[in-house]
């Protein structure tokens, strides 16, 4: 997304939302953090899918907080699933669709990395459609790592990982996807790119706290 006006007003918004929501949930912390632009995206009529998934020009990283210092697993463009099993993708059931308004439920979180580690979770919420572009608000009910591979989260990039934690996760995750079109109702869509970001606390918070976490998932951080 190259609309830098709308990524810096979502982002101010964002800050304070997350100090908030920080301030008011003393007993949690940070866990993880996790943002990829560029995803390939669409949305099937029939089935009410929508899917945005990793391609060829998608970037993002996974980072843990909950250490004595931040540990990134940092994807870059052009190296996602190129010898290795890293791969992205989130999915949802969308309906009740408006002209400027759906929910989005049944929603998967995967993410691999490049030998089969995985972050996963799911989550529900809502979209809204605001000056040509869509933006989904979503909980994240429930998340974990799985060890499938070395229990070591690991990036494409060498030196780039982390130990993956056994612990679960609840938060929050936005898209931002530019659609000019909404959802169309007639033919759907695919080949379009969106962005999407996810914030993860530990413990599991309660469900006000996980309220206030609403709406600042897609602000984590905005990448050009």
């Amino acid at each position: 997304m190259k609309n830098h006006t709308i990524q810096k007003l979502i982002s101010g918004v964002g800050c304070i939302a997350i100090a908030s929501a920080m301030s008011n949930a003393g007993v949690v912390t940070l866990g993880t953090t996790f943002g990829f632009t560029d995803l390939d995206t669409s949305y099937d009529v029939g089935s009410g899918l929508y899917i945005a998934q990793s391609s060829l020009i998608t970037s993002g990283d996974v980072t843990r907080h909950d250490l004595p210092s931040a540990q990134t697993a940092a994807f870059n463009a052009g190296e996602i699933g190129f010898g290795n099993d890293a791969f992205v993708e989130f999915r949802m059931d969308l309906s009740n669709i408006t002209g400027s308004s759906a929910d989005g439920l049944n929603g998967r979180i995967l993410i691999h990395d490049i030998d089969g580690d995985t972050l996963e979770g799911t989550f529900s919420g809502s979209w809204d459609m605001l000056g040509g572009f869509g933006f989904f608000d979503g909980i994240v009910d429930f998340a974990t790592y799985n060890a499938n591979g070395n229990s070591v989260f690991e990036s494409t990039g060498a030196g780039s990982e982390f130990d993956a934690p056994s612990y679960d996760l609840s938060g929050a995750i936005s898209f931002l996807i530019q659609m000019p079109e909404w959802f169309d109702t007639t033919n759907g869509f695919d080949n379009r790119t969106s962005q999407g970001d996810g914030i993860l606390l530990t413990p599991t918070p309660g469900s006000v706290s996980l309220l206030a976490l609403g709406g600042l998932a897609a602000t984590r951080r905005r990448r050009s």
